[in-house]
């Protein structure tokens, strides 16, 4: 072997080691990578580190005279042969466990590459006694034997089974996953051909090596989208629960309103109906509705609330609105609960059971602040921890959507015998989400 394909290969060795320690360290600490797919790699790359230093050993005792180097050169040939071919294997083994074929030890496919892996490992082990495939001369130099060729059809035959296993499942696998299996199928097989024409360079080391950094990355990036999608869907499911556990509350309150006003006059009564028709409907889109709405989307919900109380409890309730301003967006059904907690747990807990309530919004500083205001008999702050600052009329749930929707505060200021103040904090630049 010339000293220039010696240098190339001194290269292609040292750079393949350091990358496959790299990849390897990337799938120890790599936040993205599955239990499975993990001990995949961690495998993979553990092979292929003894794979590259077993070529990096030879290269760098090639010039080494005599028997014992003779023979430390025999095993290294015979590592870097047995390890290449379970380099595929361990690829087809991976393939159909993310195409979901579990066990894949029952496979029909795994099991022929399997037949195949010991055809290949039977020849390799035949000629450590023959020398038929390969040898190592007295000079300590590496030849092919006749039977070369036939060493590389069983490697061939299982990465076409990874292919064949590939275009199979093509509906399963996502396209990150399509890409990683395709190029550590398709670059190794690429390289075993280029390499059995161009005597002596270490393309398949090399090429195995970028092909398992590249299928590692795409493998991440597929599990990053999984988890951020999951992350998503389960932000939605949360939010549909809130958005549930108000939807009986609202449902309740109106019915029993209605049903006090046929009792007491049935012509308020019919027009009850009306405004608890409108009223349901908008509070029906409001559940479908999974973005920031107007404020004065929301502000007409409140005002149909109010309507439906003062139906029940007249001139007891009154109710000012000082807005000003209302060009600005928050999540759906936010301003209505806190409105009817001001009243249920504000004015209705005065001893006379009369009272009012003022809702004003407006810009201040770097935020936009809607306050609710009511006049009735407060609490001390014992009594805040104890109910969760009356979470039970869903304020926990609302502080919980302005926070993760519009990155807002709630503030609850309330002292026992006084007047309690609900005050939304919205920053400027979410106002608009």
């Amino acid at each position: 072997m010339n000293k220039d394909i010696r240098n190339i290969n001194l290269i292609f060795a040292a750079a393949g080691f350091s990358m496959s320690l790299l990849g390897l360290l990337q799938t120890l600490i790599g936040r993205f990578v599955e239990k499975r797919a993990r001990s995949f790699f961690i495998t993979l790359f553990s092979v292929l580190n003894v794979y590259v230093l077993s070529l990096l050993i030879r290269e760098l005792t090639y010039d080494h005279m005599g028997s014992g180097w003779v023979l430390l050169s025999q095993l290294l040939f015979f590592a870097q042969g047995f390890l290449a071919a379970t380099i595929t294997i361990i690829i087809t083994a991976f393939l159909l466990d993310q195409c979901g074929i579990r066990p894949y030890t029952k496979n029909a496919m795994f099991r022929t590459a399997v037949i195949l892996y010991i055809v290949y490992a039977a020849l390799l082990i035949t000629n450590l006694f023959n020398e038929k495939i390969y040898y190592i001369n007295d000079f300590n130099a590496y030849s092919r034997g006749e039977w070369f060729p036939v060493l590389i059809i069983p490697t061939i035959f299982i990465m076409i089974i990874n292919l064949v296993i590939l275009y199979q499942n093509r509906g399963v696998l996502s396209a990150w996953q399509m890409r990683a299996f395709l190029i550590y199928s398709m670059v190794p097989l690429i390289s075993m051909v280029i390499q059995a024409f161009v005597f002596g360079v270490h393309f398949i080391a090399i090429s195995s090596v970028i092909a398992a950094l590249f299928a590692l990355t795409y493998i991440m990036y597929d599990q990053a989208e999984r988890n951020y999608k999951m992350e998503s869907e389960n932000d939605k499911l949360k939010m549909d629960i809130m958005l549930a556990q108000i939807q009986p509350h609202f449902l309740f309150n109106s019915l029993i309103t209605i049903k006090n006003l046929i009792r007491k006059d049935p012509v308020k009564a019919e027009k009850g109906i009306t405004e608890f028709t409108d009223f349901l409907r908008h509070n029906m889109d409001s559940l479908t509705v999974d973005t920031p709405i107007l404020f004065e989307e929301e502000l007409a919900h409140v005002k149909e609330y109010v309507a439906l109380q003062k139906l029940r409890f007249g001139d007891d309730i009154e109710v000012e609105y000082n807005i000003g301003y209302s060009d600005f967006r928050l999540p759906t059904l936010t301003l209505q609960p806190l409105v009817e907690n001001a009243i249920i747990h504000g004015v209705r807990k005065r001893e006379n059971g009369q009272g009012r309530v003022v809702i004003s919004s407006a810009k201040a500083g770097d935020h936009i602040e809607i306050v609710i205001k009511d006049n009735g008999p407060g609490f001390v702050k014992d009594e805040q921890s104890k109910d969760k600052e009356r979470s039970h009329m869903g304020i926990q749930n609302v502080r919980e959507r302005l926070k993760s929707v519009s990155g807002a505060d709630l503030i609850i200021d309330s002292d026992n015998g006084s007047e309690t103040s609900v005050t939304v904090r919205i920053p400027l630049e979410e106002e608009k989400c």
